[in-house]
């Protein structure tokens, strides 16, 4: 009792900063700059992507006028640009990932009723553009969109940068498989222990069957995705799959087949029997019940909300610079901003007992109408789709209210009773 009233004595800039702060106290690539301080230049970065600042020159002249950071513009774009400030990044970016990772895998696991992924690791991955930066250099008559690729982890749903395409000399772009590739199965584990198997649901960009045996055999990784419509695959037999299990509604077919440069994956033929659609998975997998292959591609969606939120709500539609480093920084800035997020929705969650209720309603509505139409068509949804209740996208009340927090920083107790009728309903 005690520990939780002295959590309410500090103010909301203590706990949202808090696991940042934790995490540059173990960093190893600090230093002493008085200037602009490592602390500084981390909490202007998180801060450039909550308060959707246009460009860094606003941000900085925003932060003068706060009074908040001492920070020249000179100093500001110098320390994106420093490698050594990168590394450092990239050190707290992966403290703060493996924070929401130990916390919410215990409390917030939507697979953890499922027993056969209890020794697998699950994301959903993907790449994400935006557009070039004001400065940035002409490739073949034009400026090119800067693309990135990232791993949502969906059992905890922490967010990894993974890469940044880089177009070879002459070339418009790099595709994302070959920056996968660059990359090796052995990154594609994101840190998994050894003996723990690593699923990515990925789009077709990353097909590359080779490459998926390599990553299987070599690192345990397994490629879930949908087949392509010029695919010629020979069936080479069938797998064998529980018809009872519910979790295998609307599974159709499911099958081992050859690919035309000799490997072996399986193909499974579902139909979401909420929509009517109908699909063709293929992945390397062997062993788990076809349904839930088709659910772990079902929730690769979940990356699309946090990009769109990266691109709407923080407004984080161009590159902050044309360098590498400052578009890793950038990137790595988006993604220590989400699980910076995630850890203070946990803190208001089982703290105070905040959540997001109009949100759940809302989306709980939606789950039950497309299940009702299911049923008026005769068609029988799955159990996993039926249990399915992430809220995947923060509505804009919360972003309001943490934007405007930041800057006048209430104390903590404040801020949530600020926040308390915001998170119940719509307000006008």
């Amino acid at each position: 009792m005690e520990n939780k009233h002295n959590a309410r004595q500090t103010d909301l800039n203590t706990k949202f900063y808090q696991p940042l702060e934790d995490a540059l106290g173990r960093a190893l690539n600090v230093r002493d700059c008085v200037s602009y301080s490592d602390a500084m230049f981390l909490h202007a970065g998180v801060g450039r992507v909550v308060q959707a600042a246009k460009s860094g020159r606003a941000w900085v002249q925003h932060i003068l006028m706060l009074k908040t950071i001492i920070v020249s513009v000179r100093n500001f774009f110098l320390a994106l640009n420093s490698k050594r400030r990168l590394s450092l990044l990239a050190e707290v970016d992966q403290d703060v990932r493996e924070q929401v990772n130990g916390l919410l895998k215990k409390q917030d696991d939507l697979f953890s009723d499922i027993p056969e992924l209890a020794g697998f690791e699950l994301y959903t991955s993907d790449g994400h553009r935006h557009g070039a930066s004001a400065h940035e250099e002409v490739i073949l008559g034009k400026k090119r969109p800067v693309n990135h690729i990232f791993c949502l982890n969906l059992r905890s749903h922490a967010m990894s940068h993974f890469a940044l395409t880089k177009p070879a000399k002459g070339k418009k772009k790099e595709h994302e498989i070959a920056a996968i590739k660059h990359q090796g199965g052995p990154a594609l584990r994101l840190g998994a222990p050894k003996g723990t198997k690593v699923v990515h649901a990925y789009d077709p960009a990353i097909i590359d069957y080779r490459e998926w045996f390599k990553w299987k055999q070599g690192s345990g990784v397994y490629i879930v995705t949908v087949e392509k419509s010029n695919s010629a695959f020979m069936v080479l037999g069938t797998c064998k799959w529980d018809k009872t299990d519910p979790r295998n509604v609307g599974v159709i077919s499911d099958e081992l087949v050859e690919t035309s440069n000799g490997v072996s994956i399986r193909r499974i033929a579902y139909i979401d029997l909420v929509k009517g659609t109908r699909y063709s998975f293929i992945t390397t997998e062997m062993t788990l019940p076809p349904g839930i292959i088709a659910f772990i591609y079902k929730i690769r969606w979940n990356v699309e909300k946090v990009y769109d939120e990266f691109k709407n709500t923080f407004y984080q539609q161009k590159a902050w610079g044309k360098s590498t480093t400052i578009k890793c920084q950038q990137a790595l800035f988006m993604v220590l901003t989400h699980n910076l997020l995630v850890l203070l929705e946990h803190c208001l969650d089982v703290e105070e007992g905040i959540v997001d209720e109009k949100v759940r309603k809302k989306h709980a509505r939606y789950i039950a109408s497309g299940i009702e139409q299911a049923r008026m068509e005769f068609r029988q949804p799955n159990e996993l789709v039926e249990k399915f209740s992430r809220i995947t996208k923060r509505s804009l009340q919360f972003i309001r209210w943490l934007q405007l927090g930041l800057i006048t920083n209430p104390p903590w107790a404040v801020a949530v009773d600020q926040l308390r009728p915001y998170m119940e309903k719509y307000l006008v």
